[in-house]
């Protein structure tokens, strides 16, 4: 080994902001010139000088060096013991560097600092703060808050009272202000109150505020009573000063004419009866007259032929449906009709459609009345449907001999799944509902 590298201490303490120097010795004990380099390991190389960092030394001599340690006064250096150690390299034998080591005890410190926001606050039953707690220091601190009041008009509370900050680190409390009398009318009420904050270890710091108690009832609500009291009578006076008088004499002018039109209607109507009455009167004298006449001409003992009663007819009306069914091969078509009885009419407003077998098609419903055209109700592909129904607000009404027909022109058979054999033709109905009117027997 060609170099011997010693500090002069093991350990040293240094308060954060300070500055600590511990001296170095380096001696060549080799044959041959060394230049040095020296640096420091362990800790951050910000807090470190080095003097001189780069020296020569002939065979058998030695130099003195410093080495100064000056953390900064910051929460990010954290109080406590760090290990160091000082890098001495040959530069012609820089496998041969040497590194002593000592201990350096960064001394805790406290700096802490609170805040309190809003200074002062208005409200009508009280209002809340809330305080920051600055922790610059670089150990943990814990801090008691103690609110106090100058009266007993104010409660304060704080949430919570004690709190433990991590150096670097801000805290936050909320401090609540309750007014413990009601102030109702008259000018708002300044309470102040102050806020003890205690750290632990460190003065405690008293941060003044006040709350402005603000009237429950506000000052304007008497003067909106009495501007909405003023309307009011205002609008009382146009209504019974002018409005009223406007509408009663717009309604009569409204029903002036609706009366005499009335009036002269009355009087026609009256004319009329009299005239009615005038033909009554002349009609009963005719009859008697040919009362008369009858009388003469009829025979004695005999009784004047009476008409006969003409018949009367009775129709029953009652609930009335039915079934259509088709079955058509692919490529074809069938059809199946209803015919209304004679002397019935029927009223259709349900149908329930079935493609149980997912045929493919067209499916047609229509209704022939007698001495006109075939009607169209309904007209639906049969791939769109399985089994659907419709039911009408307004029914369709067939005469009697008017027909219902179903038809079906199948263009593929459908496949059910499992049905074993498998259908050669489409298979469709039509269950039509509604009411058939009819004489009865």
């Amino acid at each position: 080994m060609s170099t011997v590298a010693q500090l002069e201490v093991d350990s040293v303490t240094v308060e954060a902001g300070s500055r600590v120097s511990v001296p170095l010795n380096v001696r060549n004990t080799g044959e041959v010139v060394e230049d040095y380099l020296i640096d420091i390991v362990g800790v951050p190389s910000a807090w470190t000088t080095v003097e001189p960092a780069h020296f020569t030394l002939y065979p058998g001599t030695a130099q003195d060096a410093t080495v100064d340690i000056h953390p900064p006064r910051s929460s990010e250096v954290p109080a406590g013991a760090l290990q160091f150690g000082v890098h001495v390299v040959p530069t012609e034998h820089p496998d041969q560097a040497v590194v002593p080591e000592a201990v350096v005890e960064v001394l805790p410190y406290l700096d802490t600092t609170a805040e309190l926001v809003p200074r002062t606050t208005h409200g009508r039953f009280g209002a809340k703060h809330q305080v920051a707690i600055d922790n610059r220091g670089n150990v943990p601190v814990t801090v008691v808050l103690v609110p106090t009041v100058d009266s007993n008009a104010l409660k304060v509370t704080a949430s919570p009272e004690t709190l433990t900050v991590d150096p670097g680190m801000a805290a936050f409390a909320d401090l609540r202000v309750v007014s413990t009398e009601r102030l109702w009318r008259g000018n708002p009420r300044t309470l102040p109150f102050s806020l003890v904050v205690a750290p632990q270890g460190s003065p405690e710091v008293r941060l003044e505020a006040a709350h402005v108690q603000d009237p429950a009832l506000p000052t304007w609500l008497l003067k909106a009573l009495l501007a909405a009291l003023a309307l009011v009578l205002l609008l009382l006076a146009l209504w019974f000063l002018v409005l009223q008088k406007t509408i009663e004499s717009a309604a009569a002018g409204a029903v002036e004419e609706p009366v005499k039109q009335a009036q002269a209607d009355a009087a026609a109507a009256k004319q009329a009866a009299d005239q009615a009455g005038a033909a009554q009167t002349e009609a009963a004298g005719s009859a008697g007259e040919a009362k008369k006449v009858l009388d003469t001409l009829k025979p004695s003992g005999g009784a004047a032929p009476t008409a006969a009663p003409s018949p009367t007819v009775r129709l029953v009306t009652q609930p009335a449906s039915g079934r259509l069914t088709v079955s058509a091969a692919a490529g074809r078509a069938d059809s199946d009709t209803f015919r209304v009885p004679s002397g019935g009419r029927l009223t259709l407003t349900d149908f329930v459609l079935e493609n149980t077998q997912g045929d493919s098609g067209l499916l047609t419903i229509t209704l022939a009345l007698p001495g006109d055209a075939d009607r169209v109700l309904l007209r639906q592909a049969l791939e769109s449907f399985r089994t659907t129904d419709y039911h009408f607000v307004t029914p369709f009404v067939a005469p009697a001999g008017a027909t219902l027909e179903l038809n079906v022109r199948c263009n593929r058979v459908g496949t059910p799944p499992d049905q074993t054999p498998a259908p050669t033709s489409c298979s469709n109905a039509l269950t039509y509902g509604g009411q058939l009117t009819e004489q009865a027997s």
